[in-house]
């Protein structure tokens, strides 16, 4: 199955203006850059991608948290399933939906915190986007900790994962 690019630059690359190190986070809070989201799926689809990535990378607590903009938590995450499914229904095209949860502290890096910690932020994320979603997609990921957990959480919500690892 060939796979979306990278959601984030492609939004960019159309004009978003990010705030702090939301990246598309901002397109997903602010109404204004819905269509800019729903128009990078379709491109992607339109230029042969089978499987789509939900555009929530930015959307974890911890990112939220350092935005200032936690309160959006819930908000994001579920738009991110919501445009993702209408440009999937737009499209007419069989394609797949993929949740992305990535490492839920820094990026590129090993996340030191206590397991519990990691768990609640993939299930707190994953269970916002798993109506919208055929898989999550655990993008990033950069410890065997991180990605038993991952895999823990995909077990425990009753839905298949796909395991992208940083090296």
């Amino acid at each position: 199955r060939i796979l979306d690019g990278g959601m984030d630059q492609q939004i960019l690359s159309k004009g978003l203006k990010p705030k702090g190190s939301l990246w598309s986070t901002t397109a997903l809070i602010e109404k204004k850059y819905h269509q800019l989201v729903v128009d990078s799926h379709l491109d992607f689809i339109r230029s042969g991608a089978e499987i789509i990535i939900t555009s929530n990378f930015s959307a974890r607590r911890t990112r939220m948290i350092q935005n200032k903009v936690e309160k959006y938590f819930d908000y994001a995450n579920i738009k991110a399933g919501e445009l993702a499914l209408k440009a999937k229904e737009i499209s007419k095209k069989n394609i797949l939906i993929g949740g992305s949860l990535p490492g839920q502290n820094n990026t590129y890096v090993l996340d030191e915190r206590d397991k519990s910690i990691i768990e609640k932020g993939f299930y707190d994320q994953a269970k916002l986007i798993k109506p919208f979603v055929d898989f999550f997609y655990f993008d990033v990921l950069c410890g065997s900790k991180e990605c038993e957990i991952a895999v823990n959480v995909g077990e425990k919500l009753n839905i298949p994962v796909l395991v992208g690892l940083h090296v």
